[in-house]
């Protein structure tokens, strides 16, 4: 098979904890670099948040579905895995809902510009407001990076709504940073580090979309299929010694397992990483197990028989249009083989408040809940629904606070790079998919040089 030729004679071999984008991006790094890998992924299917189901000729993607060209990490492997002619630029239309109209704007190049400088959606005076954002965003970019967003550590001592009451003014605050955030995390600014804005604002706003073959989980598809991945492996401790890694973990089966490894990957959750790894140092222990904290998200998706007439890609929701629904993404606008001929696809995404408090609620009372919302976006939704689907993100992405940046930090800084077991995950950064495999490619590289390198361990921290 062609893909063989992407990978050298394995001389070791390591284990990577975890399936999803993290697990997969890190298993194949480490084969590109001599390993023999085993993925064990706990659940029955890969991908973890990048995943999707197939039903009724429509493709859900179940939490991740927007890939932005900024995305380098994930594009990248991409190209790699030989899927590179399958993705492309599209136009990115936002749609910002306020008083019963949505404002649309296109999202990246000179048409950003213009729109913005003609919306309605802001008065002339928070336009003005705009030019201190920018300047903010330039002073902070050089610490506002995937590799080490711990830099910007110096920065993280309000949260955005601080940042806006202070800096900017309450029309930008409303209509544009918090919706923002809203779209991204499922939290208000009044919660949120500003970096989490800032980073955005650098890294992703303003970028353009790539279209990508039906299913967001084309990328861990292929990653998969090029590696050796078992599912239905519950991992249940990691131990390192200065010779390797070992791993316990249980079967599909019931069947108990023990494996021995030059070198291991973490790639699960943080919250998880305490009871997996007894080894773990102290302060990275205490971050990970008393400061960490996640946010829960559900994700409401609708099938629709008829495609709506809206353009956008995108609608992020302002709290004073909705104080529960975050976002909206017409999934047929970016991916239109994701659906039957002439149909539609919605997906939603809901407020972490209130989609903890529905912890105890069926999937159908929650999607019951969701639709009167909805309508305000997709008038008549309920009338041309084919089915709806939920669901529950809990964990979702890291809930950050000001301060958390310096946990970050201490994260990094406590990365051995002799360590035979390295941990990644979206913790280590920025929460999103391209984090994910940005710290994945840390790991790998760490390991091979704990492993095949050890003469050259002070070269590789972030």
């Amino acid at each position: 098979m062609a893909h063989r030729a992407l990978f050298p004679v394995p001389t070791e071999r390591a284990i990577v904890v975890g399936a999803g984008i993290t697990g997969l991006t890190a298993a194949f790094r480490l084969r590109q670099r001599g390993f023999a890998v085993t993925v064990l992924e706990a659940g029955p299917t890969v991908g973890g948040k990048m995943s999707s189901v197939r039903r009724d000729g429509y493709v859900v993607n179940r939490a991740a579905n927007i890939l932005p060209s900024s995305y380098a990490a994930l594009t990248a492997l991409v190209r790699e895995v030989g899927l590179g002619d399958q993705v492309g630029e599209i136009p990115a239309v936002l749609g910002v809902p306020r008083d019963g109209r949505i404002h649309r704007l296109r999202a990246s190049g000179p048409g950003m510009l213009v729109d913005g400088a003609r919306t309605p959606l802001l008065s002339p005076r928070a336009k003005l407001r705009l030019g201190r954002l920018l300047v903010d965003a330039l002073r902070m970019r050089g610490s506002l990076s995937y590799r080490n967003l711990g830099a910007a550590a110096r920065y993280d001592t309000e949260t955005v709504a601080e940042y806006c009451d202070r800096r900017l003014d309450p029309e930008i605050r409303e209509y544009l940073v918090e919706p923002i955030l809203r779209a991204l995390f499922t939290l208000n600014a009044d919660t949120v580090s500003v970096v989490d804005f800032f980073f955005a604002a650098v890294n992703f706003v303003g970028s353009g979309l790539l279209r990508y073959p039906c299913g967001i989980d084309f990328l861990v598809q292929a990653l998969a299929g090029r590696l050796d991945v078992r599912t239905g492996a519950r991992v249940t401790c990691v131990k390192a010694d200065s010779g390797g890694a070992r791993v316990d973990w249980v079967d599909a089966g019931g069947e108990p397992h023990e494996e021995e490894a030059a070198a291991a990957v973490l790639a699960v959750s943080g919250a998880q990483v305490p009871e997996l790894y007894p080894g773990l140092d102290p302060v990275r222990r205490d971050i990970l197990a008393n400061r960490l904290r996640y946010c829960v998200t559900y994700a409401g998706h609708f099938a629709l028989r008829h495609r709506p007439a809206e353009p956008a890609l995108i609608v992020p929701v302002p709290r004073g249009e909705d104080p529960n629904l975050c976002v909206v993404t017409f999934d047929h606008n970016f991916s239109p083989d994701c659906v039957p001929p002439g149909a539609g696809l919605v997906s939603s995404y809901w407020l972490h408040e209130w989609s903890a408090a529905r912890r105890g609620r069926s999937d159908a009372e929650v999607i019951t809940e969701m639709l009167p919302a909805m309508a305000r976006i997709v008038p008549g939704i309920a009338d041309d629904l084919v089915f709806a689907q939920l669901d529950r993100w809990d964990p979702a992405v890291v809930r950050s606070y000001p301060g958390w940046y310096t946990h970050v930090a201490t994260l990094a800084e406590r990365a051995d790079p002799a360590d035979r077991v390295q941990l990644a995950g979206d913790y280590l950064s920025a929460s999103s998919t391209n984090a994910c495999a940005v710290s994945a490619e840390l790991a790998a590289q760490r390991l091979e040089h704990a492993v095949f390198h050890t003469d050259t361990l002070a070269g590789v921290h972030p």
